[in-house]
């Protein structure tokens, strides 16, 4: 499933935040088992399994867009740039959130 993130199964190249990340989240930039690249969102400063809130699977594919997904592995739209989508993708957890509450 491509928005899981497990730590044991990822390799991150890079871990924290920058101007692209929402607030009150972290980032990661690494490669999945499979050698697929992404971008993951955590919630805090940590890239726990737990924290995981979604994903930008990033294409090296000339004219194919990235691709978010939430962390249940539910599309969430194309990505063409990065700092609206992690924003989105934080919206969407913290609305999950809210309706679990």
């Amino acid at each position: 499933m491509p928005a899981k993130f497990r730590a044991d199964e990822a390799t991150v190249r890079w871990h924290g935040s920058d101007d692209t990340t929402p607030p009150d989240h972290s980032i990661a930039v690494g490669t999945d088992r499979l050698g697929t690249e992404y971008v993951w969102l955590f919630r805090g400063k940590e890239p726990t399994d737990e924290a995981f809130v979604g994903s930008i699977s990033v294409s090296n594919a000339p004219g194919r867009a990235a691709i978010a997904y939430d962390s249940a592995g539910g599309f969430v739209g194309l990505a063409p740039i990065i700092a609206p989508a992690l924003a989105k993708l934080a919206a969407r957890a913290a609305s999950e959130e809210g309706h679990r509450s």
